[in-house]
């Protein structure tokens, strides 16, 4: 049975010294089977303490201790809400996380009315030889990874933070195209001044002679790889210079040693009309399997937002 793991870069070291160098206050809390890295969030209506993919939890009393010991922290430094993301290290694709719903309902916390990171995504195993990791992929993916040299094409990694300007120039013009709202210039590069150095990132550059027609940033764990910010102008798609790009980026993954890939993002399974269902049925195309996480919970400290979130999390039901 594949059992991926789910100890996200969102919760390793390099990423709270990330969040430092954005001048955000962060607490590494641990206890008996599990660990949170907790970063403060400050809004004109007040700062709330907020898990990245996080607390990591072996247990479900593992989480009841967590999140009671993140909601103390939270209290001690005045904030309004807690948001959570809780996991378990390891999980297969048929494992049930009801029972871990039902734990956060009794700790007081309840769903949030929109995710803050992704609660489906495609884990792939990498931590099998290169050929299986391919062989999982559509036929398509494997020649157009074969043969893409002969196109022209060549793929790049870099580890040197300015370089991340070929991906926020490709983000402003989809922005531009698609009306999105990627990560800012500033933070990318923060994140790839603080990562980079640590071995916790790496760009990934498609190219056509001097030009570059796609990108993507990717952050690491000792375990994981996470595909987390991708661009690709629209007059470059008939190369599909993103398909060796990922391959490759998948097989250095397993180099490293790394255990999963998280393409990060994929539409509900439940939901066909989703506008994600397009690159969705694209992250398929390279094997793996959807995963749901228990997604974002919130656990409010003030009573005014406690009203407030009432209301967004109905009027987020209503829509369609």
């Amino acid at each position: 049975m594949t059992m991926y793991d789910l100890r996200s870069a969102l919760q390793d070291d390099p990423w709270q010294a990330m969040n430092e160098a954005l001048g955000k206050k962060t607490w590494r809390l641990r206890g008996p089977g599990w660990s949170a890295l907790c970063v403060q969030e400050k809004r004109r209506v007040g700062s709330y303490l907020y898990v990245p993919y996080g607390p990591v939890c072996a247990s479900q009393a593992a989480l009841t201790e967590a999140v009671r010991a993140i909601a103390a922290l939270a209290r001690t430094q005045r904030a309004w809400w807690v948001r959570v993301e809780p996991r378990p290290p390891v999980l297969s694709p048929h494992d049930n996380l009801t029972s871990w719903r039902e734990t956060m309902v009794r700790a007081s916390f309840h769903r949030a009315a929109h995710d803050h990171q992704p609660a489906h995504t495609r884990l792939i195993d990498v931590s099998r030889p290169g050929e299986d990791i391919l062989a999982d992929a559509t036929g398509s993916i494997r020649t157009i990874h074969r043969n893409h040299h002969k196109k022209g094409l060549a793929v790049r990694r870099s580890t040197h933070p300015d370089d991340v300007t070929i991906l926020t120039s490709f983000l402003t013009r989809t922005t531009q195209e698609q009306g999105i709202r990627p990560r800012s210039h500033a933070y990318l590069m923060a994140a790839a001044q603080t990562l980079m150095p640590r071995g916790a990132a790496t760009l990934y550059t498609t190219w056509n002679n001097d030009e570059p027609l796609c990108a993507t940033l990717v952050y690491d764990s000792p375990t994981q790889r996470l595909f987390a910010h991708s661009a690709m102008p629209r007059e470059h798609r008939q190369l599909r210079p993103n398909q060796p790009l990922i391959a490759t980026a998948l097989l250095d993954a397993h180099d490293r040693g790394t255990r999963t890939a998280d393409l990060f993002g994929i539409a509900p399974p439940d939901q066909p009309e989703h506008p994600w269902n397009g690159f969705t049925q694209f992250k398929r195309s390279f094997g793996g399997h959807d995963i749901t996480h228990l997604g974002t919970w919130e656990h409010a400290l003030v009573p005014a937002v406690t009203t407030i979130q009432e209301r967004r999390t109905r009027t987020a039901r209503k829509k369609p």
